[in-house]
């Protein structure tokens, strides 16, 4: 999928080219008129977003990333142009320091056929990711370092609402991992910098982590929790310049602060969604429960079946012409008594079983027909829009 011109705009972790790059782009801008199967357990860590922001100082800053701001930096910080030579020097600087520092904590994350990118945010493992990077609740996992070294993990929970999924490392426990410094997605302004990383095309020896920096286009927010007085960032527009496989990696401020997660990649600049941290936080006890709940815009998942009104049990009342159970041999009168060796007795705890999947997972179904008992496995699809 990689062109030549995305190639032009994706900036290696190597100072001198990052730099290079970025003073032929900049310089533009300132031109006159040229506008496994082992139990999970808990952490003992809650993650929450800071209650203050990295203009203040003394706060208190934990992991590793974080990066302080050049005074010579602090209104272009807040997503002004660079205006003079110094802040033009100063940018490249910061954007190459924390470069460096946010190649360490992200993650090429592998879940069966798939693979995406993700970010290590707790000293005892916890992975941030994009919810269909993720997959399911419960699935093994490997995730490769950034010296492309792997270690098992497990998925946990996913808000599919807003794409935000939860993996654990589960190899080698009492191990101290490096860790992203959070940020504060409510902070964040249109026009802001930041600084995208991710593994596209997995991870590849002498390449590492890919960096992309651009600017935070538009914030779109949701509705007013209760108790609130102010709308939370639902999802972040970006115009960093993404591939496939940078799903679930992370974005930063140029404080090097985690603000939000690769989510939905799409054709045009625009079309760049990221997941904002504050949602993580927001559902971070029923993501670490393993919890799931929600459904992705245009990953509806879709079998194609339907139940009797009159009848309660899983009985296929109907079927969708060439749709995926269809597909798989499932016939009209098949009543459904497993999936994946969980027991089903309702049409509704079939329903659910279906929604907790994602398209492109493959679901073994067991079926009383007549007198004989089937097991089919059935592919899942997306729902047709």
């Amino acid at each position: 999928m990689a062109t030549n011109s995305t190639q032009e705009l994706t900036l290696r972790l190597h100072p001198v080219r990052l730099a290079v790059t970025l003073w032929s782009v900049l310089c533009i801008a300132l031109l006159p008129g040229l506008a496994p199967a082992q139990e999970t357990q808990r952490s003992t860590l809650k993650v929450a977003v800071p209650s203050v922001t990295a203009e203040h100082a003394g706060e208190d800053i934990t992991g590793m990333t974080y990066v302080s701001l050049s005074p010579v930096l602090e209104n272009v910080f807040r997503g002004r142009e660079p205006a003079s030579l110094d802040e033009l020097r100063a940018l490249e600087d910061q954007q190459s320091k924390v470069a460096r520092v946010i190649e360490q904590v992200t993650v090429n994350v592998q879940q069966g056929a798939a693979q995406g990118s993700g970010v290590i945010i707790t000293p005892d493992g916890y992975i941030l990711t994009a919810a269909h990077v993720a997959g399911g609740p419960q699935r093994d996992a490997r995730i490769v370092l950034s010296d492309g070294s792997s270690v098992r993990a497990r998925t946990l929970g996913m808000n599919r609402n807003k794409d935000a999924g939860l993996i654990k490392i589960i190899d080698q426990p009492g191990r101290q991992w490096p860790h992203a410094t959070l940020g504060q997605s409510d902070h964040l302004r249109e026009g802001q910098w930041v600084v995208a990383a991710g593994h596209p095309g997995g991870w590849k020896p002498g390449r590492g982590g890919v960096i992309r920096v651009g600017r935070v286009l538009k914030i779109s927010v949701g509705p007013i929790h209760r108790g609130s007085r102010q709308r939370s960032a639902h999802t972040l527009f970006t115009d960093c310049a993404l591939i496939g496989g940078d799903s679930g990696g992370p974005l930063f401020t140029l404080e090097g602060k985690l603000v939000g997660i690769h989510s939905r990649i799409g054709t045009d600049v625009e079309d760049n969604m990221h997941v904002p941290i504050d949602v993580f936080a927001q559902s971070w006890d029923r993501l670490a429960q393993g919890e799931a709940w929600g459904v992705l815009p245009g990953y509806q998942p879709f079998i194609g079946v339907r139940g009797a009104r009159s009848d309660d049990r899983p009985l296929i009342a109907a079927l969708e012409p060439g749709g995926p159970a269809h597909r798989a041999g499932i016939q009209v009168g098949d009543v459904v008594l497993s999936v994946d060796g969980v027991g089903i007795t309702t049409f509704e705890e079939l329903r659910l079983s279906v929604e907790a999947r994602m398209p492109g997972d493959v679901m073994v179904v067991v079926v009383q027909r007549e007198e004989r008992r089937l097991r089919l496995p059935i592919t899942v699809d997306s729902a047709p829009q």
